[in-house]
C-alpha cells in the first residue's frame, strides 16, 4: 500500500473523536432549546372578583360565576388595570346583569354559553363567540393574542377545595381563562367561584379540558359539550387610521358611517386601539355595517 494513503485506523479514531464532540454538543445546545418552548408563560392582566363580592353565598351572588367572568373581561378590554375590583365595585359592575338575565331567560341563575353571548353581544363593550371542542393550542393562541377565554365547566370535576360546593346541585361553573405555563402544563384562572385564592389560580390543561361542559338548560345538568367561548374588544382601529372596525364571530367588519354608533346605540367609549400585527390576526368579513 502507497505510504501516501490515508491510515484508515487514524481516521477511524479521529472520525470517532469528532462525532462525540458533536454529539456532546447537540446534548449541551438541545435541552436549551426545549427548556426555552416549555418555559413559555403568558399572564393576561385581568382584574380579579369572586362571585359573592359582599362575601356572602346568598342569591343572586352563590350563582354569580358568570355575571363576575364577565365583568372581568369587559373590565380588561376597557383598560382596568388594577389587580382586583373593590367588593364595591364589583357590586355596581354586577348588579345590572341580573334583571337583564331574568327579562331574557326567567331566571338570574345558570346560564348557558348561548345565553352568555348573548348577554355579552348585545349589553356589554366586547364581544364572544361559542367554540365546540376546544384544543390546548387553540386557547394557548387566543390568551397569546391578548384575548381572555371564557370557559364552561362541570365544576365538581375542578376539584377545587376552596369552591364550597351545594350538594345536589348542577355544579355548573364558568371561569375566565387568562393565561397558560406550558413549563406547568397549566392554565391560569381568574376564578370567581374561589374566592380566597381565586385570582391567577392553576389547573393542570387536563383539569381544564376534561371538566369542560356546557349547561344543559333543559335538564339543568352541566353536562352539555365542551365549550368556550372566544373573546375581543368591540370595536377597535388602528392609532391615526379614522377607519373602525366591528369584531363578531372571529371576524372584522368595517363600520360605514358614525351614524352607524347610534343605530346601534354603541359607545364611543366603546372604541379601542390595537397594533396592525393585532388586527391582522383577525379575518376582514366581506360584510361592511352600513346601518
Amino acid at each position: 500500500m502507497p505510504k501516501s494513503f490515508p491510515n484508515f485506523k487514524v481516521l477511524k479514531y479521529f472520525n470517532m473523536a469528532v462525532l462525540k464532540y458533536f454529539l456532546f454538543a447537540v446534548i449541551l445546545l438541545f435541552p436549551i432549546s426545549i427548556h426555552a418552548t416549555t418555559t413559555t408563560t403568558v399572564n393576561l392582566p385581568v382584574p380579579y372578583t369572586s362571585e359573592i363580592p359582599n362575601g356572602r353565598w346568598i342569591k343572586p351572588w352563590n350563582n354569580a360565576c358568570e355575571e363576575a367572568t364577565i365583568i372581568m373581561v369587559e373590565q380588561f378590554y376597557a383598560g382596568n388595570t388594577s389587580t382586583k375590583f373593590s367588593r364595591a365595585r364589583a357590586t355596581k359592575l354586577m348588579s345590572p346583569l341580573f334583571p337583564i338575565e331574568r327579562k331574557l331567560f326567567g331566571t338570574d341563575a345558570d346560564s348557558d354559553a348561548a345565553q352568555n353571548a348573548k348577554i355579552i353581544n348585545d349589553y356589554t363593550s366586547f364581544s364572544a363567540y361559542i367554540i365546540d371542542d376546544p384544543t390546548i393550542e387553540q386557547i394557548q393562541n387566543e390568551l397569546s393574542a391578548g384575548r381572555p377565554v371564557i370557559s364552561f365547566h362541570y365544576g365538581y370535576d375542578l376539584h377545587n377545595p376552596n369552591i364550597p360546593w351545594r350538594r345536589g346541585g348542577s355544579y355548573y361553573h364558568v371561569m375566565a381563562l387568562v393565561g397558560f405555563d406550558e413549563a406547568r402544563q397549566e392554565f391560569i384562572v381568574n376564578d370567581p367561584g374561589n374566592d380566597k385564592s381565586g385570582l391567577d389560580y392553576h389547573y393542570k390543561y387536563a383539569i381544564i379540558t376534561s371538566s369542560l361542559h356546557d349547561l344543559n338548560i333543559k335538564t339543568h345538568k352541566a353536562n352539555g359539550p365542551a365549550r368556550v367561548l372566544f373573546t375581543a374588544p368591540k370595536l377597535v382601529k388602528l392609532a391615526g387610521s379614522p377607519r373602525v372596525y366591528y369584531l363578531q364571530y372571529g371576524k372584522k367588519h368595517i363600520v360605514a358611517n358614525p351614524q352607524v354608533f347610534k343605530n346601534h346605540k354603541w359607545q364611543w367609549g366603546w372604541l379601542r386601539t390595537v397594533s396592525k400585527d393585532w388586527l391582522d390576526q383577525i379575518p376582514l368579513s366581506e360584510t361592511i355595517i352600513k346601518n
